[in-house]
């Protein structure tokens, strides 16, 4: 009996966009202005001339992507702690300080150029005095692993609530314009040292290398934080109130300084040819006399156990080993529709995922992906699984959202404002991706043995409109100290074979992002052409709404010169410009209206109108905002 894997890839071209000014042309291929991702490209593997290195430190140690510490182990290294923090023990952190054992492995002989330096000073519970913003900015300066910056000119910036989990809200309070935050002159000296200390090579890289640089993205942040929160009995309320979901309040105050997504990959340097243990050392000019340490083990390709598969004519990895190579690559095979030509609405979505280094090898059994405990002791080839932990503790999402999620039809994709309920197909409905491990897993060392299958069924509903559907997958990895992040789509049709597409809001997005910039290579790592698939995410604050951040991120960065008022330049249709919001507003306005409808920010969304509300039905109907330039369609 043929098995029912042995089935064609889809390979359905890209949908694409195609605005009148042919500057804006978004049809055209890798490579050329519009993407620009071909001449150097970080998810090539070895064929990309060096590999993407990812430096994590968290309290003075070197920690790995899934939130590990790294051991310095035979090194002789005084001022790196013999004892870590481990950040899946917990949140707050409750268990003490121990001997890490996880070790950092990197490629001798092998080309990696920086992509990512980030390092984070944390207190948990340390300062809980809700109404109290002084004490942690005065611990950031004075006391924490960071108080050697210039910290001229702080002030208490942003005060931002969003859901942190259902029925339970965080406030995070922004310290900004610190005069080390606004520098654009400092550098990082990366040095890689062998065992006895001396310096084998090194290489300088410019803070404005990477394309987040600054605090405007958030990566980089200094903030006070409070967990567990019930919304405010009004705005300004001083006496904070718990959620009844969660049995205390955790309060944090962070420092972090994170560089990332490098614009300069051809500054690359060559792991030397060492074996057994050393050092990567990276100095930063605002903090000479206090570089951050990596201790790495050096592992030759040679001697990389054959861990992987071979991938079959059907793309689906078959029985023989193979050692694992960079980079990483997603693949879906879908079985036909009964038909030949496209799902009926009612039939089921199935498919094969098979997720590859960037060689073709299958980085995980055909059947099964590997499990979470595989995942925290290292044994999953670098495949990433969700770390609720490393959200919360490092206060990064973007490094272990594994999953999918399957939308459509594409025409219909709108951004979703007031509602948990999309007026489209969407699986899983609610914002966050359909996880391969899902966050109510148990995360603790000894955790979930469960290996999720590869082969993934999705019921469509009996009245589903036909179109072009998407499946999105995201994938994340870490390897031999590369780290990387994809969003990739996969599309079939469902009640037709005539293909659709996005709706053609937004777009132009490639006038900047090409080359190493390409939004291949940048967070989720999805491509222009999907540009429009972000929304079907991020459509709530808990994930963060595309229209808050996309506006707060353009608007604060040094490296977006265009006029911020000309929206013509990423909006296609007036229509899309003419919505006005508290959260899409505030992007660029902070503080309009001050309190006077902050308690919309606490309403269900089903509430009409509220921060997602439409502004213009309600008092702004009679005109276009004057300082912005709109499309004239």
């Amino acid at each position: 009996m043929p098995s029912p894997f042995k089935t064609l890839l889809l390979t359905l071209p890209v949908l694409v966009l195609l605005p009148a000014c042919n500057l804006f042309d978004t049809s055209d291929a890798e490579g050329t202005r519009g993407r620009g991702a071909r001449a150097f490209d970080p998810y090539a593997s070895s064929a990309s001339g060096a590999i993407s290195l990812s430096l994590l430190s968290f309290k003075g140690c070197a920690i790995l992507p899934n939130g590990e510490p790294v051991t310095k182990g035979g090194l002789t290294l005084p001022d790196y702690p013999n004892e870590c923090l481990n950040l899946n023990l917990g949140f707050p952190i409750a268990a003490p300080a121990l001997p890490p054992t996880a070790r950092m492995k990197v490629t001798p002989g092998q080309a990696y150029f920086l992509r990512e330096f980030s390092a984070v000073d944390m207190l948990q519970n340390v300062h809980t005095d809700y109404n109290d913003r002084r004490t942690p900015a005065a611990w950031a300066r004075l006391q924490s692993n960071f108080k050697d910056l210039d910290w001229s000119g702080l002030s208490v910036g942003q005060d931002d609530w969003k859901v942190q989990d259902p029925g339970t809200l965080q406030r995070e309070t922004f310290y900004e314009n610190a005069a080390w935050m606004t520098s654009t002159t400092d550098t990082l000296l990366l040095e890689v040292l062998d065992s006895d200390g001396n310096v084998r090579t090194s290489e300088t890289y410019k803070r404005t290398d990477f394309l987040s640089e600054s605090s405007s993205t958030g990566r980089t942040r200094v903030s006070f934080t409070v967990t567990g929160l019930a919304p405010p009995r009004f705005p300004d309320d001083p006496i904070p109130v718990l959620s009844g979901e969660r049995d205390a309040i955790v309060y944090a105050s962070t420092v972090k300084v994170s560089f990332a997504n490098s614009t300069n990959p051809f500054k690359s340097f060559t792991m030397p040819q060492l074996q057994g243990e050393g050092l990567i050392r990276v100095t930063w000019s605002l903090m000479p006399k206090k570089p951050f340490l990596f201790p790495v083990s050096f592992v030759p390709a040679s001697e990389r156990p054959a861990t992987c598969f071979e991938v079959g004519a059907d793309g689906l990895a078959t029985d023989v080993p193979v050692p694992c190579g960079f980079g990483l690559s997603q693949k879906v095979v879908m079985t036909p529709p009964r038909n030949g030509q496209y799902l009926e609405p009612g039939e089921a979505l199935d498919f094969v995922v098979s997720l590859q280094d960037g060689d073709g090898h299958s980085l995980h059994a055909r059947e099964s992906l590997p499990s979470f405990k595989e995942y925290m002791e290292g044994d999953s080839n670098g495949l990433a699984h969700f770390n609720s932990f490393m959200l919360v503790n490092w206060r990064d999402g973007s490094a272990s959202e594994s999953g999918y999620k399957v939308v459509g039809p594409l025409q219909d994709l709108v951004v979703v404002n007031g509602s948990h309920t999309p007026p489209y197909f969407a699986f899983p409905q609610a914002v966050e991706p359909e996880y391969f491990v899902p966050p109510s897993s148990t995360y603790l060392p000894g955790g979930s043995l469960h290996r999720p299958n590869t082969r993934i069924t999705v019921p469509l509903p009996s009245d589903a409109k036909p179109g072009t559907y998407a499946l999105l997958v995201k994938g994340h990895r870490d390897f031999m100290g590369e780290r990387l992040n994809r969003m990739d789509p996969f599309f079939f049709q469902v009640g037709q074979a005539e293909r659709t597409t996005y709706p053609g809001k937004i777009g132009n997005c490639q006038v900047c992002h090409n080359g190493p910039n390409s939004l291949n290579n940048v967070h989720h790592g999805g491509s222009v052409d999907n540009v429009e698939a972000c929304k079907v995410c991020h459509y709530d604050e808990g994930v963060g709404h595309v229209s808050d951040f996309m506006h707060r991120i353009h608007v604060n960065s040094r490296k977006y010169q265009q006029n911020k008022g000309d929206c013509t330049l990423c909006h296609l249709t007036r229509e899309s410009a003419l919505r006005p919001s508290l959260i899409a507003c505030a992007g660029c306005h902070p503080g309009t209206h001050g309190n006077e409808y902050k308690h919309l920010e606490f309403q269900d969304l089903s509430a009409v109108p509220n921060i997602y509300g439409n502004c213009a039905n309600a008092c702004h109907v009679t005109s276009p905002p004057r300082e912005h330039v709109l499309p004239k369609r």
